[in-house]
């Protein structure tokens, strides 16, 4: 996925510029083994014009640091142009329908405070349709069918129907301790990472025949194919 989503950006005339630095096996302490990876999104181009306008180039670049120890992965962002910035995905992979109301176990307080949004990969409205990340990105659930697995495509109500399904559950944390800008700059990348998660599992979904039985020798090979093409 990093590796095609890299691709696709620098096909994109505004595109982020996504740099994979580090991608290899490690043993975290709290998560035990997985793999971390860390990339670099050069996402100026992605600016509003308003935080443009304020925000030198060389500080436009946002790092990933990431843990993935399937079915659960945590995620930390940062964004050098603001020390103070702060960003943290924590993810679990659950097989169900998204009816678990507190999967990540959270206390009380900050139950209180989580804002729940509903990503459907098969959504059609107008508003989606703007969000699009990618403009050579022509996955759509809606009509795609594998070939390799069958699964496909998603009519209205495929939540409820389709067999096997799994929800990710995404928790992300937003501080922006900047007087002023703290409101917009937290809707900014509130938005724009449900923006990369809707995007990326539409892509997941409708490229299953790419990936569909991979080993990771294989994987290896098409990431580093793609750092060649893109460099």
């Amino acid at each position: 996925m990093t590796a095609q989503t890299q691709l696709m950006e620098a096909l994109q005339e505004d595109g982020a510029g996504v740099e994979l630095l580090h991608n290899d096996v490690q043993v975290f302490d709290d998560m035990g083994k997985g793999i971390f990876s860390k990339k670099a999104f050069h996402i100026d181009r992605r600016f509003p014009p308003w935080l443009r306008t304020i925000a030198p180039k060389s500080g436009c670049t946002l790092f990933e640091e990431s843990k993935n120890c399937f079915p659960v992965t945590s995620t930390s962002v940062t964004l050098p142009l603001f020390a103070k910035f702060k960003m943290r995905i924590d993810s679990v992979h659950y097989a169900d329908r998204g009816e678990t109301p507190n999967i990540h176990k959270l206390p009380e307080d900050v139950l209180k405070k989580r804002k729940v949004v509903y990503i459907d990969i098969a959504e059609v409205t107008e508003a989606e349709k703007k969000k699009k990340m990618y403009a050579s990105d022509t996955s759509d659930p809606r009509t795609f069918k594998s070939t390799t697995t069958g699964r496909g495509p998603l009519h209205q109500g495929w939540q409820q129907e389709s067999k096997p399904v799994m929800c990710a559950y995404k928790l992300v944390y937003t501080e922006f301790d900047y007087w002023g800008l703290q409101g917009k700059i937290e809707d900014f990348m509130q938005t724009y990472e449900q923006g990369l998660f809707q995007a990326a599992n539409r892509q997941l979904f409708c490229w299953i025949d790419d990936w569909y039985g991979l080993s990771l020798t294989d994987v290896r090979d098409f990431e580093r194919e793609v750092a060649e093409r893109v460099c």
